[in-house]
């Protein structure tokens, strides 16, 4: 029994939810990937859906493709009584990318990448908000 299935193990609880965020790609990838007016960018932001939340990363939900292994920074918000409330910002790096159907929108998997002190408590707090202190079992520091 000492055989490894193959199969991959999420390391931390992941939450279903939608929470109106915003991307823009990274300075260090900004001469790689170009995101334009045309493609709903104001003031180098791209309006984006957060559909779940681990420890680990978050999956979005976007109109526009971006490419595996850009990285993004990402700032994620709470709605409270029509006003939005900032509760994430970090970086990100993009792990997997899905069109969803032929709308078409993209599925975006991405990972934290190398969170400060401030955003693992930012990450910490919001997973409490979304289940609980046993929610952050997983670490965001990895």
């Amino acid at each position: 029994m000492g055989s490894h299935s193959g199969l991959i193990f999420r390391k931390s609880a992941r939450f279903d939810l939608s929470l109106p965020s915003r991307i823009r790609v990274s300075e260090a990838h900004g001469r790689m990937v170009s995101l334009t007016a045309g493609a709903g960018v104001k003031q180098g932001w791209l309006p984006v859906d957060v559909v779940d939340f681990s420890a680990g990363g978050i999956g979005l939900l976007s109109g526009v493709f971006i490419p595996r292994r850009c990285v993004l920074d990402v700032e994620i918000f709470t709605v409270e009584n029509e006003r939005r409330h900032l509760v994430l910002s970090g970086v990100v790096r993009v792990q997997r990318v899905v069109m969803t159907d032929r709308r078409p929108a993209y599925l975006i998997g991405a990972a934290f990448e190398s969170p400060s002190e401030e955003q693992v408590d930012q990450i910490e707090r919001l997973l409490e908000l979304l289940g609980g202190a046993d929610a952050s079992e997983g670490d965001a520091r990895a």
